[in-house]
This record gives C-alpha cells, structure tokens and sequence, in this order.
C-alpha cells in the first residue's frame, strides 16, 4: 500500500487510523511496563533527520519512561497522593475492563506501582485491542489512566511548494497578491515552524541530494538539471524571504488593504484570512505543540521505523515537473517500509475530568490550511 496519494486533500487517505475531533500538553506520561531500557536516540535504517534550525522539540517538556521509578517523581510531588491517586484510578481501569488485579501495596512506594503496571499491561494485552492507548499521566499534581488519540493527518505528504510563490513575486500583475502569500509563508516558517528543505537537518534536505547525485551520475537532460539548480537557487532565495520578520509585521496590513480582482486572487485571500485568523489568535504556537514522538514514548523496535513529522509536513520546491514525480515516487516508496506515523496527540483522562484546551482544533485548521494551500498552487498555472 502507497504511504500517500496526493499532496492535497484529493483522494487523501482517511482509513488508516480512528480519528479523534478534538489535545493538549499533558505531564508525565509513563508507559505501563517493566524494563526501563531507555529511549531509542535515532531511526534504525536512515539517517537521523530532524526539523528546521528554529524548531525547538516540544516533546521536551514531558517526559515518557517506561515505568515509574523513584528518580523520575518530581521533586515537588506529594508522594502519598500520588499512590492513593494511582490506586484510586487502577480500581475504576480494571473495573472498566473487568480485570481482576493483585493488590502490591504491601511493597514499598514506587516499586507497587511499577508491579501494579507490569500486571495490568499483562492482562490489558490479553483483553483489550487498543491497550496501547492506556496512559499513565501525572500532570498538575495528580496521577490518573488516560486514553491516548492521535489526530488523523490521512497519510497525505503536506509538501509546501516555493518555487510558485517566487513566480508570481516577480510579476507585475501579481505583485500584491504574492506580497499576501509571502506574509503567509513566513508564519508557516517563523511561527508554525513547518521544516524548510534548504535546511540540511530537513528531511527532503536528503533527498533532494541524493536524487540530484543519481542524475548526476547518468546523463541528466538540460530541463533535469535546471530543475535542480531552481530548487537550490530559488530555495535558498525564498528562504531569506520567508525568514524577514517584516512580513509578519506587515501581515495584517496587507490583507486590510488588499482587494482581489481575479478568482484566483478571490481564493487566496480566503485562505490568507485563516492563516492570519491563525496567526493573530496563536501568535507562539507551533505545528508540532501536540507531538510526542514514538520512540521517545515507546519500548525501542529497531526492527520498526517511524514516520516522523519532518517526513510529511515541509516546504519544497515545486509540485511539478519531473523533479516532484521523482522526488514523490522516492519518498512515497520511502514511507510506506515504516511501521507507524507520528501525528498529533491528546489525552483523554478515563475519570472525566476536563483538560483545558484538550482539542485538535488548532490542528484541524491548520492541515486544512495547508491542504488548501497546496491545492491552489496544484490548480494555478504557476
């Protein structure tokens, strides 16, 4: 099965994973097992790609070891609350799942609640399909179970193309609507801090490389090579473009003063005011606020590989051209030998209570946004 159909909504693939409408920063999370054997600290099979200069990993502000041991109780818990909290919500997991559990409580505090996990993953495994989305979540001074969601990106590759934007930039007739998208294109880097593919920890960084060291080893065509040379050169040009802060600045009075005079412009400046409406309201939150990778919240698999955010979410160069169908097939063909995809996360607390924000709001707007994006340019002459 292909990893991707398209780059844009058109037939894109929605029956990989259950969907979740609506996720927020939540703690400590601890997976329910014995052994500590650590994070994995790359992906088995590939180069060990990150995101963009700029992004910092939001990750980092929660933690995912395997079990619960003494050193990783915060310093400032409330250590008897933490176990009557943890006892109080396995009682309501295992009467939800008719489980029946050993009481470890006479065992010295951590190590109960480590056997008391190893034991109710056991039985989770045996009886219940999805026992993988049982957390255990420590946040705000309280422990409880949650259920972990993951937001539904459709196994679509959200490839944002540069190389239109600096078509119609140096045009006279679309000089005011490119000024728009330019403002748009700098939240998507500066703010969103979607990967950039001239930025060599990108992952189409690398292949961008390697499939330029393949022709070059044949006998590229003169249109082959000119693409390559556009993609670097127009990259590089863009990307001090969309890295000037003034077109942030400036983004709001753009769009005040800007009147459409063709359908083309009439769709760009719908999906202008949502990025702006975005921007305005989210002025410091990244597309990656809800993204806790695998292999930092998982048993290491070095048999398994994972599809990270970088892989399907950046910036390229164009959308056509025999570059793209190469650059499509390759990484389609790349993707697919991976186990599981990272997407956004939230969890659900099995006690009903309410986390603030705990929605894919913001996400849903913003893969819409940029579906829409790349639609544009799929359908425009540029």
């Amino acid at each position: 099965m292909n990893y991707a159909n398209t780059v844009s909504r058109n037939g894109k693939t929605t029956d990989k994973k259950k969907s979740a409408p609506t996720a927020s920063a939540v703690g400590r999370l601890r997976k329910m097992d014995k052994k500590n054997k650590g994070c994995r600290a790359s992906t088995q099979g590939q180069e060990p790609i990150r995101t963009t200069d700029d992004v910092a990993n939001a990750f980092l502000k929660m933690r995912f070891p395997p079990r619960l041991q003494e050193i990783e109780i915060p310093k400032d818990a409330d250590k008897l609350k933490m176990e009557r909290d943890f006892y109080s919500s396995l009682s309501m997991i295992a009467e939800k799942f008719e489980l029946s559990l050993k009481d470890w409580r006479s065992i010295p505090f951590p190590y109960n609640i480590s056997e008391s996990l190893t034991e109710l993953r056991g039985q989770l495994k045996k009886t219940v399909t999805d026992w993988k989305e049982v957390r255990l979540i420590h946040y705000d001074n309280s422990t409880y179970f949650a259920k972990e969601e993951c937001y539904n990106t459709g196994m679509t590759l959200y490839y944002i193309p540069i190389i239109p934007l600096y078509t119609i930039l140096h045009r006279k007739e679309t000089a005011k609507i490119s000024k728009l998208l330019l403002s748009v294109y700098a939240y998507l880097y500066q703010i969103l801090c979607i990967p950039y593919y001239r930025n060599d920890d990108c992952y189409l960084y690398n292949i961008y490389e390697m499939l330029e060291e393949w022709y070059s080893e044949d006998e590229p065509s003169e249109g082959d090579l000119t693409e390559f040379a556009d993609a670097e050169s127009i990259g590089d040009y863009m990307k001090e473009k969309i890295s000037d802060p003034k077109n942030l600045r400036t983004f709001g009075q753009r769009l005040k003063t800007f009147k459409p005079d063709n359908d083309f412009e009439n769709r760009c400046l719908i999906i202008v005011a949502e990025f702006y409406d975005l921007f305005k309201n989210n002025p410091k939150i990244r597309i990656d606020r809800k993204y806790y990778p695998l292999r930092f919240r998982e048993e290491p698999d070095h048999t398994e590989r994972t599809v990270m955010l970088d892989d399907y979410v950046s910036f390229c160069s164009s959308l056509k051209g025999n570059l793209f169908d190469l650059l499509f097939q390759y990484v389609n063909e790349d993707l697919q030998e991976y186990g599981e995809i990272d997407e956004p996360v939230r969890f659900i607390p099995y006690d009903g209570r309410e986390i603030s924000e705990n929605n894919f709001e913001f996400e849903k707007r913003v893969f819409d946004g940029i579906n829409n994006l790349i639609q544009l340019w799929q359908e425009s002459i540029y």
